[in-house]
């Protein structure tokens, strides 16, 4: 009774929150579970193979790469053996989710929460993030990979003494290692932390505290050889591709990475409309003045921290490897954020006691955020499916 009551006043007294909290959860179960199974009609013969290998120890085992979906599929499978095309979607949506909340999350703490809940809503609605999390790939994970290293990193820089942050980031550096070319981003990451690293180093300076750090970082290292220890392994976990082309041809790859995204998408029948836009209009005038932004602020650590994930990411995709665009995508996101908060903050420094000229340039702001919203949902959801090329596509079934 007494736990019945002091529940009822904890909803009570954060009622805002709990209403907050509980249409988010609606809106990205909405998003990333309605009509998965038959919005396409069926899977694709890429989506076939990636869920008819094998999983659980002796699957993880025999091919440890890609860990962190691995284990949700193990999961999911286990408990439905003869998962149908639901199912076999399912892993992604939820490492789509965790994306979504792990970017969103991040632009709180940058940004504050009226850009989180712009930003957010761009990010979710994205018909790219759209598609990558509702696909039955391994695509997703590089969609997790930058928001949660970026979250791992600012927790880090703001609570390094704190137990659950410190051993926390060790546990999900190792676990990110997993991702085929993830390994230079967390490098990078954990140069540009050294100091967070030794400050928590320090702090946890008994044994067993010390113990427990060494055991977080390399805990996953035995299965980590034993995924180097395969053939082919190595260079798929490097980011490289088995044949690297001629310079010519790295260099079309490297433009063409900037054209696809900021002028024209990849020609991808699997998670891609034709040759549509990465970003639409208001995102992409959004990203392009957080750029600018942070390129008037080089020398700030987040400047130096993003530019060179984004450098790393190019590079990576252009080798044309197992790192696809998915890896760039949330920087993209993040930019656009920046681009909002820069834009409402010189609109109200120059408006700062005219409650009419605030109300319209945040008004003007969600306005464009709905239409972005719009315009990606019905991409998604309606342009895509009934597209003759994604019908011929998807014509499989587990």
């Amino acid at each position: 009774m007494k736990k019945l009551l002091s529940f009822r006043n904890y909803l009570h007294q954060n009622a805002r929150f709990v209403a907050l909290a509980t249409i988010i959860v609606v809106g990205l179960g909405w998003l990333l579970l309605y009509k998965l199974r038959s919005l396409t009609g069926g899977l694709s013969r890429a989506e076939v193979d990636a869920t008819t290998v094998a999983v659980g120890w002796h699957g993880i085992y025999d091919q440890p790469l890609y860990l962190p979906l691995n284990l949700v599929r193990s999961v999911i499978f286990f408990l439905d053996p003869s998962h149908g095309d639901l199912l076999s979607r399912l892993p992604n949506a939820i490492f789509g989710g965790m994306s979504i909340v792990t970017f969103a999350w991040l632009i709180r703490l940058w940004h504050g929460t009226r850009t989180a809940i712009f930003a957010g809503l761009l990010f979710a609605t994205s018909a790219w993030v759209l598609h990558v999390s509702r696909l039955a790939s391994f695509d997703v994970l590089y969609l997790w990979t930058i928001p949660t290293l970026l979250l791992t990193h600012v927790q880090l820089h703001r609570h390094s003494t704190k137990a659950v942050v410190f051993y926390g980031s060790m546990l999900t550096w190792g676990l990110l290692l997993f991702i085929p070319g993830a390994v230079w981003l967390v490098l990078a990451n954990a140069f540009l932390q050294r100091k967070s690293i030794a400050n928590g180093w320090q702090h946890f300076a008994a044994r067993k505290q010390r113990a427990l750090y060494v055991l977080a970082g390399i805990g996953w290292l035995p299965l980590l050889i034993v995924a180097l220890s395969r053939a082919g392994n190595l260079r798929t976990w490097l980011g490289i591709p088995d044949t690297i082309t001629d310079p010519a041809g790295l260099l079309k790859q490297f433009v063409g990475v900037f054209v696809h995204m900021f002028l024209r998408g990849p020609q991808y029948a699997e998670v891609w409309l034709d040759r549509a836009p990465l970003l639409d209009v208001f995102t992409l005038i959004m990203c392009i003045l957080g750029l600018y932004f942070y390129a008037k602020h080089r020398q700030v650590a987040r400047t130096r921290l993003l530019g060179t994930f984004f450098a790393i990411g190019i590079i990576l995709v252009a080798l044309g490897g197992p790192v696809g665009l998915s890896l760039l995508v949330p920087i993209l996101y993040i930019a656009a954020a920046t681009g909002m908060t820069f834009l409402l903050h010189d609109w109200l420094r120059v408006f700062p006691n005219n409650p009419l000229a605030r109300t319209l340039g945040i008004g003007l702001v969600v306005a464009a955020v709905a239409l972005a919203c719009l315009y990606n949902t019905r991409a998604y959801f309606v342009a895509w499916p009934h597209n003759l090329v994604t019908q011929a596509t998807f014509q499989y079934h587990r």
